[in-house]
């Protein structure tokens, strides 16, 4: 794998995470009204995680650091093998959504301790956040 393919997989998954928390926001709003709200910030966040992988993409920030070393461990990480959901319930989204938070935390955590200084900071604070989506959608399974 080469690194435009991994910060592009990465892009992908990320628009994936939005998609289905836009969705989650719709069947909140006929469903579980209370819901909306989180649905809403978490696709907030994913938009902004996507626009930050692009612009890494674009601008080559990646280029001639250590990430090149780890390419082909990279490409086994289970989120870039992650395929589009199709839920047919708010129940099968939080589901799906979890494993995809979760695979995207293991994942950043990773590139945040393989990149240095700003770069691994990014990946870092990337990964908290996805660590706190699966951790409301913890919470808004057990409540469903």
């Amino acid at each position: 794998m080469k690194l435009g393919e991994l910060l592009e997989r990465l892009i992908w998954q990320e628009n994936e995470l939005y998609n289905l928390h836009k969705l989650g926001e719709t069947f909140a709003t006929f469903e579980r009204p209370e819901l909306v709200e989180t649905f809403q910030l978490m696709a907030e966040e994913e938009l902004r995680h996507r626009k930050t992988l692009e612009g890494m993409l674009s601008e080559g920030t990646l280029e001639e650091t250590a990430v090149i070393d780890y390419l082909d461990s990279l490409s086994l990480e289970p989120m870039l093998s992650d395929e589009r959901a199709k839920p047919e319930s708010l129940e099968e989204l939080v589901l799906e959504a979890l494993v995809r938070e979760k695979h995207a935390y293991e994942l950043y955590t990773r590139l945040s301790k393989i990149l240095d200084g700003s770069l691994g900071h990014i990946f870092k604070m990337m990964a908290g956040e996805e660590l706190k989506h699966a951790y409301r959608l913890k919470l808004v399974y057990e409540g469903l």
